[in-house]
């Protein structure tokens, strides 16, 4: 006797509709939180890594081998490294990857005015290719972005560094910083105020023209790292692969130390890994209990049907056969479930991905964490995989919960049927 498997499985599933239909939402409930808590964190941690990035020194920073580990002594690009690292990105396989990159200059130095002074960070940067890349462009909220006006330098200043030395657009202000082992001086007139909602940065940054600074600290063409902007930051890890490899063979002398996002950031690289493991967690406690779920009414559907798989058995079925039936019915009813759920889970992410989940009544309107911004309105994003990876964890989940029935099932006593 031939036996359908696929079919009386689908029969089964539907001899307690309402029991199946319970199961099917228990299990379509966990994935669509599944699908939702990965957008919006995905969203979130997308939203940190570019505010960090555009913020700090972009996807791929290029600087002097060793700057990270010298303490008090800053080191400088050659030009010559600056020219072979910029000859790199202008070759082939690069150009196309690259969104950007600018030339940079580091210094801390005292910024004074009539009412006060206070230590800060200058950072020297083209503003011709600063504009569509970095975020200090954006965040402007009185003034201009370093355009020149008379023969005073422009400088760029946070809104709470204006604040502590009450200045205001048009004012000047007096950079002192250290230029070898003598201290120098500039007079500069604040030409812009931004506002990243990162407290540290507001108070404490300042953004002059990259040669305005390079002639206080007396080092013509000198800059401390090249920050590179990627199209695609998931490209990342390749192109610092291939950028590293093609600059050790044109550099001279040293070869400059080529790093990604994640190796120049690792705080926020930790707290990204830290929050995905917590989330991973929760919803993998959530599942499992989903399971345990669709183990029981499997479990229970077996139970009930000895006597029917004692007659199968006595009929021709094989215990594989059976088997194989337990099997198909659970995971046709884990697929009804993730079904369900990921069609939900997908609308609900397509919905936050255009219009966004607005926070602000449980938060304030921005936040820092690992010392980046991240904004109270969240917007979903979806890493490639992820959907692929939710699915198979789930037909994964499915078929474990229905080993155990699916064996007892198997094990049925074939003179159950002839009993009473």
């Amino acid at each position: 006797m031939r036996f359908n498997v696929f079919r009386m499985s689908w029969r089964n599933l539907w001899r307690h509709p309402r029991r199946t239909f319970l199961t099917a939402l228990a299990f379509a409930i966990g994935v669509f939180l599944l699908i939702t808590s990965l957008g919006l964190g995905d969203g979130m941690h997308e939203k940190m890594i570019d505010t960090g990035i555009r913020m700090g020194s972009g996807h791929i920073v290029i600087e002097p081998e060793g700057a990270r580990d010298t303490i008090g002594e800053q080191l400088y690009l050659s030009k010559e490294n600056t020219s072979a690292a910029e000859q790199v990105l202008a070759s082939a396989g690069i150009r196309g990857e690259v969104r950007g990159s600018a030339p940079r200059l580091l210094a801390s130095g005292l910024l004074s005015s009539a009412a006060n002074s206070t230590g800060v960070q200058v950072i020297g940067a083209i503003p011709e290719r600063e504009a569509n890349i970095a975020l200090l462009p954006e965040k402007i909220t009185k003034g201009t972005f370093l355009e020149r006006e008379g023969r005073t330098p422009p400088a760029l200043i946070g809104s709470g560094l204006a604040e502590k030395l009450d200045v205001d657009i048009g004012s000047k202000v007096v950079l002192m910083t250290q230029a070898g082992s003598e201290i120098q001086s500039q007079l500069l007139r604040v030409r812009g105020i931004f506002s990243t909602g990162m407290e540290q940065v507001d108070q404490r940054l300042v953004s002059v023209r990259l040669e305005d600074l390079q002639a206080v600290v007396q080092r013509p063409g000198a800059i401390s790292h090249l920050a590179v902007f990627l199209n695609d930051s998931l490209r990342t890890p390749a192109l610092r692969a291939e950028i590293d490899r093609e600059l050790t063979t044109l550099a001279e002398g040293p070869a400059p130390s080529v790093l990604s996002w994640r190796q120049a950031m690792p705080e926020l690289d930790e707290f990204i890994i830290i929050d995905d493991a917590g989330n991973y967690l929760f919803n993998g406690v959530l599942l499992f209990m989903v399971t345990l779920g669709v183990l029981n009414t499997i479990l229970m559907a077996v139970l009930e049907r000895k006597r029917e798989f004692s007659l199968l058995l006595c009929l021709g079925m094989h215990p594989w056969q059976i088997t194989t039936m337990v099997i198909v019915e659970s995971m046709m009813l884990t697929a009804l479930g993730a079904g369900a759920g990921l069609a939900m889970g997908w609308g609900t992410h397509a919905y936050f991905a255009k219009y966004g989940l607005d926070l602000t009544s449980l938060m304030d309107q921005s936040f820092s964490v690992a010392g980046v911004s991240v904004d109270a309105m969240v917007y979903s994003y979806l890493y490639p995989g992820r959907i692929e990876w939710t699915l198979s964890f789930v037909a994964f989940l499915g078929f474990a919960a229905s080993l155990y029935p699916a064996l007892r099932a198997a094990r049925t006593d074939p003179t159950e049927a002839t009993r009473g």
